[in-house]
């Protein structure tokens, strides 16, 4: 007999309960999930408990009900946002290679820091900068933005 989803997830909590202590039940759910992927993840104990703290002063320090993206990009959503399949928009950031807890992202920032390729990162910023810094005009009031129109562009 196959159990029902609420009670596997109430038992995937107790599993993470029986790491950080009481108190677990006072987090969102999406927390508490995290939490339990992070174990799934073998990431050890401290990790567990150092991401249990983080998830509860990040909650306290929502009192105005938004959250604010540890990632340092100034994205402000509610708690308890959610996307278009209803999952939650706040993700447990983790370093796989080092099997530590980094904190707590918007998804999208989550999904762009990805494996953390510090190498393969700087290699995206610089492609970016490169393009603008193609793209700009001498001028001090006006940048223009098509290539076609800038300076030095072929016809």
């Amino acid at each position: 007999m196959r159990r029902s989803k609420p009670t596997r997830r109430e038992r995937s909590w107790r599993e993470v309960e029986t790491i950080v202590g009481p108190g677990l039940s006072q987090l969102p759910e999406f927390f508490r999930n995290g939490l339990y992927r992070l174990l799934r993840a073998q990431l050890p104990n401290s990790e567990i408990v150092r991401a249990y703290e983080r998830c509860r002063i990040w909650v306290a320090k929502a009192k105005d009900g938004f959250g604010e993206c540890e990632c340092g990009c100034g994205t402000r959503l509610l708690v308890g946002a959610v996307n278009g399949q209803s999952i939650s928009v706040w993700n447990l950031d983790h370093d796989k290679n080092t099997q530590t807890f980094r904190g707590i992202l918007y998804a999208r920032c989550n999904t762009e820091i990805g494996s953390g390729d510090r190498k393969r990162k700087w290699a995206h910023v610089d492609y970016v900068e490169s393009h603008e810094v193609r793209l700009r005009i001498d001028t001090s009031e006006f940048v223009c933005r098509d290539e076609f129109q800038a300076v030095g562009a072929t016809e």
